[in-house]
């Protein structure tokens, strides 16, 4: 797929934004995160999470978080690459730390929207240009809104963001959208694209085709749930084929 038809693809999604029937997103209905996009989701007040990302074939990333108030997200995040098998491993220079304010419920005619900051960024960190190969998101802001399908329940979901890993001089507001949708009871598929303008200068990593991401998760009640992400479908930064990876989460205090 070429950037035209990323683009085309998100366009698509949003273009059928008002043909579907809303919802209200309660519970597990709502995804804290599609890929590496935030929702304006949160966990149930006092609940916490466990994410384990497993990438580039000896990376790990390990993310735990909780909420607070039904309304704030803390998390923090920590991994690095060489951690499996005999090798040194190459740690992620600081932990990443989260936040996450809801500012507005969904309503039937409104969606939620949520403020936040992730340090965290994805992939290898380059001490060269001080950032991770996908930059963290930093500040961000972010609009979702739940629909009912035929198999279940999903959403659509939009923001913009502020890196503050700019070493590369490309320091752009950039924006992003996805989408989510229940395909059974156990099953979920996400895709977000990831517009990356701060991603496109002439030092940075990345070509101007910006990210384009998918996700297929399989839930084990309500707890845990193992999901396989296919990220940078695009090739952007150079890449000769997307990235394969998998991703653990355990839930508990639901």
């Amino acid at each position: 797929m070429n950037l035209r038809g990323g683009r085309a693809l998100v366009c698509g999604v949003l273009l059928l934004w008002p043909s579907l029937e809303p919802a209200l997103a309660q519970g597990e209905h709502q995804p804290r995160w599609l890929i590496e996009a935030p929702t304006a989701g949160v966990l149930p007040n006092r609940a916490g999470a466990l994410d384990v990302r497993f990438y580039g074939g000896d990376g790990l990333l390990a993310d735990v978080s909780t909420s607070l108030w039904h309304r704030v997200l803390v998390g923090v995040s920590w991994g690095g690459q060489g951690l499996l098998g005999r090798g040194d491993a190459d740690w992620n220079p600081n932990p990443g730390i989260g936040l996450r304010l809801r500012v507005l419920d969904e309503t039937i005619g409104r969606p939620a929207f949520a403020v936040g900051f992730r340090s965290q960024g994805f992939g290898a960190f380059d001490k060269t240009l001080d950032r991770y190969d996908t930059k963290s998101l930093g500040f961000y802001a972010v609009f979702s809104k739940n629909y009912r399908n035929p198999l279940g329940q999903g959403g659509l979901h939009f923001g913009l963001n502020r890196s503050l890993e700019d070493g590369d001089g490309d320091s752009d507001l950039t924006i992003f959208a996805g989408v989510d949708a229940e395909l059974a009871r156990r099953l979920w598929i996400a895709a977000e694209y990831l517009f990356a303008w701060n991603d496109d200068g002439n030092g940075s990593l990345g070509t101007g085709r910006g990210y384009l991401n998918a996700a297929f998760r399989w839930t084990l009640g309500r707890r845990f749930a193992l999901e396989l992400d296919l990220k940078n479908v695009l090739e952007d930064a150079g890449a000769p084929n997307p990235d394969r990876e998998v991703r653990v989460i355990y839930v508990t205090g639901l």
